[in-house]
Formats: structure tokens, C-alpha cells, sequence
């Protein structure tokens, strides 16, 4: 079934909403006593500057978390047992795709920018407290910020087709696999710019017959183009192998 349904997404999604809230929220207390910890650790009163902790522990709870949890989202799909009330649910693919991609890529992003900003603030006035200092107020839309935001969609793309292609370790196996792919990826750019560039180099690759190698400059627009031209070709193939692996598994 291929029909989209508003009534069936809002009811699927608040499903995987709550059988992935008790996880996110223990989780969630769990990180938040670690996070204090480093926080009141890490300022001191004598400094001239204050620390921008968050520098350090938003990144890690976006993308470490929110990769951990995809990796999981589509655990019972591949569970021996819990497989058949998976097929059973009254929903489309299309809803189940986009019920989980949410839940894990711009629900969780959300989930973690307001959980962190209100942790920020506890923490603050807790070291206020208790050192007489606190760090740099959270900037989640500095610069630095919204590039670790775009990694981690980015990153969450990749982690999500592995959800659904491999059936245990996931994640493990899709950050395997993106090292190798980049490694062949590297591998074959470099046999190639020494095939082409032969007469250039001197050696296997010394710095110095690179550097008189002048590369074509891709405009700005042509390579954000391209990157989301990716994310969209990675997410069509995770969609993809969603469908043949319900068919597959209705058959």
C-alpha cells in the first residue's frame, strides 16, 4: 500500500512517539547529570573568558544520540517476533518512512535544541551557585552550530538507510561503510589525477607537484546543489529498501 493518509501518519507517528520516549527520556536524565558535571568542572572563576561548553556537549548529544537512535528506529522491522505486528499495522510505506524519518532527523533535532537550551539555563544558574561563574550562553544558530546541524542531517541520511538495510549493528555497519566508499572514492581520485596529471609529479604524490596543479573552482550554488541533490538520492534508496523489504517480507 502506497497511499498517503493524514489520519494514519498522526496516529502512526504518536505510535513510535511513545514506544521511543522511554528510551529518549531516560536517556535524556542520563546526559543531563553527565552534562552538569562537565559543565561545573569546566568554568573557572579565575579565567578572563567564559568557555562555550556547548561547543562540546550539544554536538555530542545531537549526533551521538540522534545516531544511536536511528540506528534502532526500525529494530522491530528486522526482530524475528516483532516483524509480523510491524507488517500489520494499519499503514503505508510512505507514512512509515516519513513517520520515523521525522521522529529521528527534525523531531529529534527540535527535541534536543529545546532540551539543551533549558539545560543550558539549569546549568548556568546551578554554577552560578555554586562557583560564582557560569559559561557562554547556548548560541544555537551561531555559525559554528548550524554547521554541526547540517552534519548531523546529513549524517542522519546515511545512519537511516542503514537502519533499514542492514539488520543488526547498524550503525557500525553504515559508518564501516561509508569508510570504505570514501575510501574507494578517495582511491580512485587519486589514480586518476595521477593518470592524467602525469607528467606533474615527480614522485607517488609529493605537496610539491600537487600545488602546480590548478583545480577547476565549483561555484558555491553548484556544490550546495549537489550536496542536496545527495541527500535526497540517499533517502529515495532508504525509501526504496523500505518497499522491496515489506514485499519481500509479505511475501
Amino acid at each position: 500500500m502506497n497511499t498517503f493518509g493524514a489520519f494514519r501518519f498522526a496516529r502512526l507517528f504518536s505510535n513510535d512517539v511513545l514506544q521511543q520516549w522511554r528510551k529518549v527520556w531516560i536517556a535524556t536524565l542520563a546526559l543531563a547529570g553527565i552534562g552538569l558535571i562537565c559543565y561545573v568542572t569546566n568554568v573557572d572563576p579565575r579565567a578572563a573568558e567564559r568557555p562555550e561548553i556547548y561547543a562540546v556537549l550539544f554536538p555530542i548529544v545531537l549526533i551521538g544520540g540522534g545516531l544511536a537512535l536511528t540506528s534502532t528506529i526500525f529494530a522491530d522491522m528486522h526482530h524475528p517476533l516483532q516483524s509480523a505486528q510491524y507488517l500489520t499495522l494499519p499503514c503505508s510505506t510512505p507514512e512509515r518512512f516519513f513517520s520515523r524519518y521525522l521522529l529521528t532527523g527534525p523531531g529529534y533535532y527540535l527535541y534536543v535544541l529545546i532540551g539543551y537550551a533549558i539545560f543550558d539555563a539549569g546549568a548556568a544558574l546551578i554554577s552560578d551557585e555554586l562557583r560564582g561563574v557560569r559559561a557562554a550562553a547556548f548560541a544555537p544558530f551561531s555559525p559554528k552550530m548550524c554547521d554541526v546541524t547540517l552534519y548531523y542531517f546529513g549524517l542522519h541520511a546515511l545512519t537511516f538507510a542503514g537502519a533499514i538495510y542492514f539488520r543488526s549493528y547498524a550503525l557500525i555497519k553504515t559508518a564501516l561503510s561509508v569508510v570504505l566508499i570514501w575510501l574507494g572514492l578517495l582511491l580512485v581520485f587519486v589514480v586518476a589525477l595521477r593518470l592524467i596529471y602525469w607528467d606533474r609529479f615527480t614522485t607517488l604524490l609529493p605537496d610539491e607537484s600537487v600545488a602546480q596543479i590548478h583545480f577547476l573552482t565549483v561555484p558555491m550554488s553548484v556544490q550546495w546543489a549537489a550536496v542536496s541533490l545527495f541527500y535526497l538520492w540517499v533517502l529515495f534508496i532508504a525509501y526504496q529498501c523500505l518497499r522491496e523489504h515489506e514485499v519481500q517480507r509479505e511475501l
